[in-house]
């Protein structure tokens, strides 16, 4: 008699977890990806790589220093930085002669590390006070 009715506890418990675990499933859903949005996507992957890149040279870097910016915050304000942000200084950098391109990149960045301080969004030189 005790089996029979461990069996029966058994599979009400049972069946309660696979009636439970089975409203938590969620569906899977597909859709279509524009080309433009997949473009896009890889346009910003790419142009955050070639800022890294740019960022890897030992001129820009040593430079970084000496204003007292660590390399790891830059590459973390790059992979912070929005589309439309990357966009407009990959923009700016095809601008730059060949020769200036690091130090054009050093200086757009400090600016925009800079104008960042000053919003408060960042807090990389001490030397700038945030606006309230």
């Amino acid at each position: 008699m005790t089996t029979k009715l461990a069996k029966r506890s058994t599979a009400v418990v049972m069946s309660g977890f696979m009636i439970w675990t089975g409203l938590l499933a969620s569906t899977a859903s597909a859709s279509v990806i524009s080309t433009d949005k997949m473009v896009a996507e890889y346009s910003v992957k790419s142009e955050r790589a070639e800022m890294k890149a740019a960022l890897a040279s030992e001129d820009v870097r040593s430079r970084l220093v000496e204003l007292g910016v660590s390399p790891a915050d830059v590459e973390a304000r790059i992979d912070s930085l929005s589309p439309t942000e990357l966009a407009m200084l990959q923009e700016r950098m095809d601008e730059l002669p060949a020769g200036s391109g690091a130090v054009g990149l050093l200086a757009l960045l400090v600016l925009i590390f800079f104008i960042t301080d000053v919003l408060g969004i960042t807090d990389i030189f001490p030397f700038v006070n945030a606006a309230k």
